[in-house]
């Protein structure tokens, strides 16, 4: 399949064969591998075009399970009934484009959306699946419950924090808790892998619809005094004091990275109010829901408006243990309707109308992904299984061309039927619109070089 190259950092390299044997053909004529990819950034500096960098930030809804791709953005209302489903679609504010009946409010913005309906790739497993769609490359593996590690790919946020780290608030932030297989095996792909922790995101692991929630990670490590705050104003009043045993702790030599980077957030009062989901009113905080993913997305786009480059909102688990995530293997068409559908639908609508009225949509980047899509046939639990061969993402603002779709899947949403769209060129457009060449290389612990992308940008679905 086409940019399919598989990712393993103790195999030796990204590099294609195809490109290695033009690089070894070319040798005799005295190009070598420096020189011949200098040569092919130098004609891709020439044909980026006006969306290069666009973006300015880029949030990433991650629905951790697979949403069901024919009963969300690619319905098949003609099919026969063991493949179309129970939902009907619903017309959008533009002329042609339907979405699921569920999606009422969502359906007021697809002229923000492009639809790509054509994602495909070979892997029908959660960890190795998620690895390929939140890195663009394949794991060496295929396969679950085996744990992330530092030989796994970095997420775009981590290669974004190498490239264009902010200087005090975090670069890339993951909430509401990591994600994880039932059997607690940390899905790979989620951090900085062969570049190293010092590139993991910020995570925020508590969820931000909990009545005690605050973020764990801007509290000072023990033994470091923090002068008392009775209001928001008392951190104003005492910064200058609570500064100087910062800068006293932080040079301590047995702090971890993660101590010196929460103190180093404590220092900065920008931090402080980008975190603060209290000064929210109670309004804005009812428009984006009261659940989990909704209050997710109102952090998100505070930590956004703030500075932070890159959030990812993973979807969450409702009950510790139990799989409350879009893997509908039974009973898909109710979990949709009474539970899924409903925490997504008006947030991310709230979301939309909340970054165009503060003027943040056209430099901010919202890209709904997951590791696969479902099977086309209904099993007999009335339910669908994993099926990385045809899946339907969508992104908005940050350059992308609103109110359009791209690709298309055959009769039963099983395939591609034009314009199949890989997860290496959907994370190419992603490094485009942030200003990252896709050729960009970085290195591992044993200073490899690898493209951060091997994919093609989605030229079409740009403005």
């Amino acid at each position: 399949m086409r940019n399919g190259t598989t990712f393993s950092a103790d195999a030796g390299g990204l590099l294609s064969r195809r490109h290695m044997l033009r690089i070894g053909g070319l040798a005799p004529l005295g190009l070598t591998l420096p020189s011949l990819l200098g040569s092919t950034q130098s004609t891709a500096a020439e044909n980026r075009g006006s969306t290069f960098g666009r973006a300015k930030r880029c949030l990433m809804l991650y629905m951790w399970g697979g949403p069901a791709h024919q009963d969300t953005f690619d319905l098949k209302p003609h099919a026969v009934s063991e493949y179309r489903g129970e939902f009907q679609p619903i017309p959008t504010n533009v002329p042609g484009i339907e979405l699921c009946e569920h999606f009422s409010a969502l359906s007021r913005h697809a002229d923000k959306m492009h639809l790509i309906r054509s994602v495909t790739h070979s892997d029908n497993n959660h960890s190795t699946s998620a690895h390929w769609m939140l890195t663009g490359f394949k794991h060496a593996r295929s396969a679950e419950n085996f744990g992330a590690s530092q030989s796994d790919f970095p997420h775009i946020g981590s290669v974004l924090s190498k490239f264009a780290p902010n200087p005090t608030l975090p670069t890339f932030v993951a909430l509401p808790e990591l994600i994880a297989t039932t059997a607690g095996a940390v899905t790979p792909g989620q951090g900085g892998g062969i570049l190293g922790k010092k590139y993991d995101p910020f995570r925020i692991d508590q969820h931000p619809d909990e009545p005690d929630f605050e973020v764990p990670n801007l509290t000072l490590p023990d033994g470091i005094a923090r002068q008392r705050q009775s209001t928001r104003l008392s951190l104003l009043e005492d910064f200058d004091q609570m500064r100087r045993d910062l800068d006293h702790a932080i040079a301590q030599p047995e702090l971890t990275a993660f101590q010196r980077q929460a103190i180093e957030l404590i220092s900065s009062p920008a931090a402080y109010e980008a975190f603060d989901l209290q000064a929210e009113s109670a309004e804005m905080r009812s428009r984006y829901g009261a659940g989990t993913f909704g209050q997710s997305l109102l952090l998100a786009r505070r930590l956004l408006e703030s500075g932070v480059k890159l959030v990812t909102v993973y979807w969450h688990r409702d009950q510790p243990g139990v799989d409350t995530t879009w893997d509908t293997h039974s009973q898909n068409f109710k979990g949709l309707k009474d539970r899924l559908i409903p925490q997504v639908d008006q947030p991310i609508a709230a979301l939309m109308e909340d970054l165009q009225l503060r003027g943040l949509l056209d430099d901010t980047l919202v890209f709904w992904n997951s590791e696969f899509g479902r099977t086309p046939k209904i099993n007999a639990r009335a339910g669908r299984d994993h099926w990385g061969k045809c899946n339907t993402v969508w992104m908005a603002g940050g350059g992308v061309r609103g109110g359009g779709v791209y690709g298309a899947s055959d009769k039963f949403g099983s395939a591609p039927e034009e314009n199949p769209v890989s997860p290496a060129d959907l994370s190419a457009t992603v490094y485009h619109l942030l200003g990252l060449a896709p050729e960009t290389t970085i290195h591992d612990q044993l200073d490899r070089p690898f493209p951060i992308s091997d994919g093609r940008v989605l030229k079409p679905i740009l403005t």
